[in-house]
């Protein structure tokens, strides 16, 4: 589930667990750039950009038709906020529902195939089991994904949400947030024990797979292609499970479709930038907005 669990590793991000990794020279982008959808009617325009929250500092990911839509909007949406005071009350959320009850250890909770596949994870990664050992099943798989991105070189500093914030303030442009970071944390802290469980073998999964065969989501993302995101997204998403899949992304998307329809029923323009695993497939933003009878333009 490596496109949905980096908006939560961003987010642990700011809050200050981990260092981020430095920048380094700019490269060019191959392909066309993310895909963009647009919907509008006499008084109201969307435009909807997929995201990846956390990126290599060199891939340049602006693409003109990107920078087009941006500076017509007058108000950009994101997720969450990812301020200095969002990551202080997400580190306080982290320290009262991250953490298992005294006597409890989060290999208790696993199965043994899944302690040992924690222990090579955390030894590749150089994350101490003794903290791992005191957090739940979620806050582990956050960590760990995290410290996976920062030896890839990978920075929230870099991911879309941070650069276009900055554009907007720069701009400005009033900002707008579909979620609060209460609202993200409780996704997870609210997960069933299974379920929890579950996402953690799911995450440490994908991370030994990564690191035989380095994840193609990125490139698929910055080129484009969404056939190509949605078959790797779904697969991703589906192995969770149905309880994690609804809570992650499903619900949220019919929550967010709710709010664009609320949108276009007023006037103005609007720039949507969320995480690019909620704008493919049949429950995607674009898919329900469809249903719900906006002619949607885009890939």
């Amino acid at each position: 589930m490596r496109a949905i669990v980096r908006r939560w590793a961003a987010l642990l991000a700011a809050a200050a667990l981990v260092a981020c990794s430095p920048q380094t020279a700019a490269r060019p982008q191959s392909g066309t750039g993310p895909a963009l959808w647009r919907l509008a009617d006499a008084d109201s325009e969307v435009w909807l950009l997929g995201t990846v929250h956390v990126l290599p500092a060199d891939l340049q990911w602006k693409s003109p038709a990107i920078t087009a839509a941006f500076a017509r909007a007058d108000t950009i949406w994101f997720e969450t906020p990812t301020d200095a005071d969002a990551g202080a009350r997400i580190a306080a959320i982290v320290a009262r529902d991250g953490v298992n009850p005294p006597g409890v250890t989060l290999s208790s909770l696993l199965a043994p195939e899944d302690r040992d596949a924690l222990r090579r994870v955390a030894g590749a990664l150089d994350v101490p089991m003794a903290g791992l050992e005191r957090v739940r099943p979620w806050l582990a798989a956050l960590q760990l994904s995290l410290a996976l991105m920062a030896r890839q070189g990978r920075a929230a500093e870099s991911g879309v949400e941070h650069v276009l914030e900055a554009d907007a303030a720069a701009a400005g442009k009033a900002r707008a947030y579909f979620e609060t970071a209460e609202e993200q944390m409780a996704i997870f802290s609210t997960l069933s024990p299974a379920a929890q469980a579950q996402f953690l073998r799911a995450t440490l999964r994908q991370i030994e797979e990564e690191a035989r065969a380095p994840s193609s989501m990125e490139t698929l993302w910055a080129t484009g292609d969404v056939a190509g995101l949605t078959r790797v997204a779904q697969a991703q998403i589906d192995e969770t499970g149905p309880e994690t899949a609804e809570a992650l992304v499903y619900a949220r998307n019919a929550r967010w479709a709710a709010r664009i329809d609320a949108i276009m029923a007023g006037e103005g323009r609007a720039f949507v930038a969320v995480g690019a695993a909620h704008l493919v497939g049949p429950k995607g933003l674009p898919a329900l907005l469809r249903a719900q009878g906006y002619v949607v333009e885009g890939p």
